[in-house]
């Protein structure tokens, strides 16, 4: 079996020359044209295709570029650079770099008042408030609150609106929660002075969200809810009465015994100052004076 590869030929273009000499067309070097309006409509192509390889120089390219700078006057100046290859590798800037919250939001030391965390019983309904547009009114009480709370500092108001009502969304509002959730200007965590202004803000403006709910039940019910607002009134009962020192009683008890304070002091093992304070609390709310009471 013979198989043999035919060459290609050439295209046999001039068999076709009386055909195209008939019609509209004209054929000159290979070109055919439109003899009306002189239009390339085609080429002959009569060799065969052969593309050509390209070899790229594999050398390195420093590229100068033109920039410019303004100065403080604000002219513009020029100049030049040349960007060359560094064997240093830049260091990875973090955008929202990972960063632990203050340490003063979670303090180790048992000292000192606990961190207080207030129970938001209206979360859930100021944050479909909200959503649904219908809260224009608390605006007002957000700016009130920020008025009498933290107050305005160089002029302006210490805490933003806006940060107190993120709060005000929250269903408990402490500074551990509100730090987990607000920055500051620059996308930083805000410092736990800054954190404490806005929940005191947010408190205070709590006290009045549910006192104006309390008095306009119909904003409740255009979303189809109830709260119970004697929770509110219950807890601020419960936080401004202060625990009694459990031996206050008893040094009182030895005072009226006729027991001399410098006596009661040592026995009990509380400070002099304390036993006085205790005793002239006791006088004021009794109207009466102890008398016969050694200070010594």
């Amino acid at each position: 079996m013979n198989i043999r590869t035919k060459k290609p030929t050439a295209c046999p273009h001039e068999n076709y020359r009386a055909k195209i000499a008939e019609t509209r067309t004209v054929c000159l070097a290979d070109h055919i044209y439109d003899k009306r309006t002189g239009e390339l409509v085609g080429t002959y192509i009569t060799k065969e295709f052969s593309p050509e390889l390209f070899v790229a120089d594999a050398h390195k390219l420093t590229a100068a570029s033109v920039f410019w700078y303004m100065e403080e006057d604000g002219t513009p100046v020029f100049y030049k650079y040349s960007e060359t290859p560094s064997p240093r590798i830049a260091e990875v800037v973090e955008l929202f770099p990972e960063q632990s919250p203050p340490q003063a939001i979670h303090p180790t030391s048992k000292s000192g008042r606990k961190p207080q965390a207030i129970q938001n019983h209206l979360s859930t309904a100021l944050t479909v408030l909200i959503l649904e547009d219908r809260a224009s009114w608390l605006e007002d009480f957000t700016l009130g609150a920020i008025c009498t709370g933290p107050g305005v500092i160089n002029g302006k108001h210490s805490v933003s609106r806006s940060d107190v009502k993120k709060l005000l969304r929250l269903p408990v509002i402490s500074v551990a929660n509100a730090a987990d959730c607000l920055l500051n200007h620059n996308r930083a965590p805000m410092s736990t002075r800054q954190l404490q202004r806005v929940v005191e803000a947010a408190r205070i403006a709590l006290r009045g969200v549910a006192l104006h709910l309390e008095r306009h039940p119909e904003i409740l019910q255009s979303i189809e809810m109830t709260v119970d607002f004697d929770k509110f009134w219950i807890t601020d009962a419960a936080q401004s009465g202060h625990q009694e020192h459990p031996k206050k009683s008893l040094v009182l008890e030895m005072i009226r015994a006729g027991t001399a304070i410098k006596a009661t002091a040592r026995e009990l093992g509380i400070s002099k100052n304390t036993v006085k304070k205790w005793d002239a609390e006791a006088r004021s709310s009794a109207g009466t004076t102890m008398g016969g009471v050694s200070d010594r």
